[in-house]
């Protein structure tokens, strides 16, 4: 397969102990090899106590070969065992189109570099246990059982036909959730088997593996504005077999694509995109009820817009969202102890630098660095963007 090399690297570390230019101070008297080494292992000794965690940070980002003049949008990214990365994402003319398909690329070099990417799904299929044949493809999320087989959950719009008058369902109410699994880290896929055939429901982020729980898959319905999410143990599912699984339901009106973080206690924190333009929100699911707290705001803001979050190395939960009630410009950082109280703030992608981006993805590297995936410039680009614990440290400011 042949790499894709349109990257943009940035490595902050400071150059340490350089000495290509080092002289005698007396032209006709050569410093002798012992004084030579005693001045250069001085000069690295001074370089090193002077670097600061800042100076020596790592920060990187490259854009995915994604089809120039497409919609390219809602992407998922996981780690394989191999070390590979991999994100997947649907891709078309337009959004919701009857050729819109679900398209992977993987990096060996920890996304410096993209393979030219593949099909996975592709519209017109029929899942397993479906009533009606795909009309699109939609949000993909990723996720590794505890067996350690690849699964990829996304959405589709299913076809709802009536004679001589043919397709009815145009859009994400009349959307529905399929599953894929691989048993070779994504190289081929299994037939897409129904996950969720309820009316509008649609997958955004990845699955959170509990302890005591099991898998919890966050999803929402487009139609009714309501989030949710299913219980199941993906590794106790043969292949082609049809999932059986419990609702958790979020209360909540006008809350969509939660994303789900675990705390040290075994509780789960939610995270939602509001309908209503106002602010993030967020929910607590307590596992010895199984029962999750209404969604109540944060003080973070929120255009209707998909987000993601993580808890850093301090403790604290860190939120991907876009800063606005108003536009999808930029993606912030934001850094809260209680995970309802934000208090600390950085860029990751600055104002109008990739035009509207949105729907970040994010999962943590076997390497310690964070990996993130995300749409640019009006859904036409998937992007990535790499840190380790010590950039993040200094973006926060602390």
């Amino acid at each position: 397969m042949t790499a894709y090399n349109q990257v943009e690297r940035a490595r902050l570390p400071a150059s340490i102990g350089q000495a290509n230019n080092l002289e005698a101070t007396t032209p006709n008297h050569p410093s002798p090899p012992s004084l030579l080494r005693a001045v250069l292992g001085l000069a690295l000794a001074l370089s090193v106590v002077a670097a600061s965690p800042a100076q020596c940070d790592s920060f990187s980002q490259s854009a995915l070969p994604a089809p120039g003049g497409h919609i390219n949008h809602a992407p998922g990214i996981i780690e394989l065992p191999s070390g590979r990365l991999l994100a997947c994402w649907y891709s078309g003319t337009t959004e919701a189109g009857e050729d819109t398909s679900i398209l992977c690329s993987d990096s060996m070099d920890g996304g410096a570099t993209w393979e030219i990417p593949t099909r996975a799904a592709e519209p017109g299929e029929r899942a397993i246990g479906a009533v009606e044949a795909n009309k699109s493809l939609g949000n993909v999320a990723l996720y590794l059982d505890t067996a350690g087989r690849l699964w990829m959950i996304h959405g589709v719009i299913q076809r709802w036909t009536i004679p001589l008058i043919g397709n009815l369902c145009r859009n994400w109410v009349c959307g529905r959730v399929d599953t894929q699994m691989s048993v070779d880290e994504g190289v081929s896929w299994l037939p897409a088997v129904r996950f969720d055939d309820q009316s509008g429901a649609l997958p955004r982020a990845k699955p959170l593996h509990h302890p005591t729980l099991g898998d919890l898959v966050p999803l929402y319905r487009e139609a009714s504005r309501t989030a949710y999410v299913r219980v199941l143990d993906f590794a106790a599912l043969w292949p082609r077999e049809r999932p059986a699984s419990r609702i958790l339901e979020i209360p909540g009106d006008n809350v969509i694509q939660p994303s789900l973080v675990l705390r040290p206690d075994g509780k789960v924190r939610a995270y939602l995109r509001d309908s209503n333009h106002t602010a993030v929100r967020t929910a607590l699911l307590d596992p010895t009820t199984a029962t999750w707290s209404a969604a109540e705001p944060t003080d973070l803001p929120n255009p209707d817009s998909g987000l993601d979050a993580f808890i850093d190395d301090t403790g604290e939960i860190v939120v991907i969202h876009n800063p606005s009630t108003t536009n999808r410009h930029a993606l912030m950082l934001s850094a809260s102890a209680d995970g309802v109280h934000f208090t600390r703030h950085c860029n990751l992608v600055a104002a109008r630098t990739q035009g509207d981006v949105a729907y970040p993805a994010v999962i943590r590297g076997s390497d310690g660095l964070w990996h993130i995936a995300y749409s640019a410039h009006g859904k036409t680009e998937i992007r990535h963007i790499s840190f380790d614990s010590a950039w993040l440290r200094r973006c926060l400011g602390r």
